[in-house]
């Protein structure tokens, strides 16, 4: 069960990636997420269901359009069909290679701020995923 949580939320931010603006802000990035996966064990669901962490972006290093490679650096397992911009809303649906569907969308609040809702489907059960994302400094370094 933790595997494949890590599995989705992994699946999740890097779909979260996916915009139509050209480079993603450098910065440190606060991403609040929270999860609903119907039938999740009560001290799982407390552990997992809603997490806070942080991401250092260098500048230059990344563009919304890339794809993050799974865990272990092998190729993406989840390929992205029937993509669509409007405004700045980014949608899509997912199919897996482990059998898992999906869709989900990104909507952008200014070049600083994003939310994300996914849905995910498996035979192993679905799950729910919000996100928050937000730059808070211009910087990584510690002052």
């Amino acid at each position: 069960m933790k595997a494949r949580l890590i599995f989705a939320l992994s699946i999740a931010l890097s779909f979260a990636t996916h915009v139509t603006a050209q480079e993603m802000p450098g910065g440190l990035w606060e991403i609040k997420t929270k999860m609903d996966i119907p039938g999740m064990p009560p001290e799982m669901a407390e552990k997992f269901s809603n997490r806070t962490m942080t991401h250092c972006i260098k500048p230059f290093e990344r563009k919304w359009t890339e794809q993050q490679r799974n865990p272990g650096g092998r190729e993406p397992v989840c390929e992205q069909t029937d993509v669509k911009a409007e405004g700045n809303k980014y949608s899509w649906k997912m199919k897996c290679a482990d059998g898992m569907t999906g869709d989900g969308s990104v909507t952008h609040n200014g070049r600083d701020a994003y939310t994300m809702d996914v849905q995910m489907n498996s035979p192993r059960g679905d799950m729910k995923i919000h996100s928050e994302g937000k730059r808070i400094a211009e910087s990584c370094e510690k002052k």
